[in-house]
């Protein structure tokens, strides 16, 4: 793939009517004009065969308008794009299957269309359908497919039917833990065999993982190509600090009250206000207090949980050894970990405060705060959640027992 000071505009109507009463109102009024929006400015990249290359950003960067460009769904304003070899693409939940089709019918479909013969692709077919794991529903019209089936089946197709270019835009968080693994093997298994991958993702982690060059873009322009870990470095740097985590969708509430979390946040090792942190870097949680009345001894307690809500640390001041005195009035508590062994990826923080015998909540604020963990260059490689930061040794067995 090859793209060449490439750039694309798009023009629209801010007046434009939505009924046929604001068709002949507008008549009489004086039209807004047209406004311009340039998605993508002088954008050049070369992607070699065996290739891949992320591309990150903030929303609204260009990054999926050049996916689309790359693919022929839309044309550039101006430049030029080379794309040699059967293109496999990925852009979206609807996956390009027709609703009325069965999943089957839509992996035969899809195969025509990128120039497959059909005896070709009853060989793939069983390949395609084990890799989706959808079971059953393959006979089943995609109308009545979840989007993440649709998105499962999408991908197995685009990743199965041989492609010499795979664009894939957001889709590594679809499924479960086993099918976003599967995922990730046949992405290096398509890049042994030459295939040249543009990825758009938020997901840096994998970026970190999975590409030989990372590529930043904001407001339609390159700002950094690279090294991942340094295009990534790059991009942290550029995003607001400061500011406060985010609170999640899913957040509850409950206790007596007498004594309440007034705020919760996170802080990095010099002290600041952040919403997120390298991996392996110092990790502060602060939770600041107000009782209404004389509470004796409180526990306070903080949970970390992946994104789906299951927990993997929770810890406390009384497991922590830190005995709290009657509080009343105004205060502030921190947890500080030294070198935080969680790996890249999005988590979820819970904070309470309840009575010395762990029973009583006076105020138990479940998902307070959604938290991401950014890779580093230095940070170790392993699946799951959690590094746990121990270190191989070999001895090599010389025929004496053991």
């Amino acid at each position: 793939i090859a793209f060449e000071s490439v750039s694309k505009r798009f023009l629209w109507r801010q007046d434009r009517p939505r009924s046929l009463m604001e068709l002949f109102l507008g008549a009489f009024r004086r039209q807004g004009g047209t406004r311009e929006l340039w998605a993508l400015r002088d954008f050049t990249l070369a992607i070699a065969p065996g290739e891949v290359v992320g591309v990150i950003g903030p929303n609204g960067a260009g990054k999926s308008t050049l996916l689309r460009i790359a693919s022929g769904v839309i044309r550039p304003t101006s430049g030029h794009v080379t794309v040699r070899g059967r293109v496999g693409a990925l852009l979206d939940l609807t996956a390009g299957f027709h609703p009325d089709l069965t999943g089957r019918e839509n992996v035969f479909l899809t195969g025509a269309l990128v120039g497959m013969r059909r005896q070709e692709l009853e060989r793939r077919f069983e390949e395609i359908a084990e890799f989706a794991g959808i079971g059953e529903f393959i006979d089943s019209p995609v109308r009545f497919y979840s989007s993440g089936m649709s998105m499962r089946l999408g991908f197995a197709v685009a990743a199965c039917l041989a492609p010499e270019i795979l664009l894939i835009d957001e889709v590594l968080a679809v499924g479960d833990q086993a099918f976003a693994h599967r995922c990730l093997e046949r992405i290096q298994r398509l890049k042994s065999e030459g295939t040249a991958i543009l990825l758009v993702t938020h997901d840096l982690g994998s970026v970190e993982r999975l590409c030989d060059r990372a590529v930043l873009m904001e407001g339609g322009q390159q700002v950094a190509m690279g090294a991942p870990g340094e295009v990534i470095s790059a991009y942290l740097e550029r995003l607001v600090v400061g500011r406060r985590g985010l609170r999640h969708e899913q957040e509850r509430r409950w206790g007596s009250g007498e004594i309440r979390l007034a705020d919760v946040w996170l802080e990095d090792g010099a002290g600041e206000r952040c919403p997120g942190l390298m991996a392996g870097s110092t990790l502060v949680i602060a939770m600041r207090y107000e009782a209404s009345e004389r509470v004796p001894g409180p526990v306070f307690g903080l949970a970390i949980h992946d994104e789906t809500g299951h927990l993997l640390s929770g810890p406390n001041t009384r497991f922590g050894g830190l005995p709290l005195p009657p509080l009343d009035g105004c205060g502030l508590i921190r947890y500080r970990i030294p070198e935080l062994r969680l790996q890249p990826g999005r988590y979820l923080l819970s904070a309470s405060i309840y009575d010395e015998r762990l029973v009583h909540a006076y105020d138990h604020w479940e998902f307070c705060l959604s938290f991401d963990i950014y890779p580093h260059a230095s940070s170790p490689r392993c699946f799951g959640p959690l590094a746990l930061g121990g270190s191989w040794e070999w001895v090599a067995d010389g025929g004496e027992g053991g």
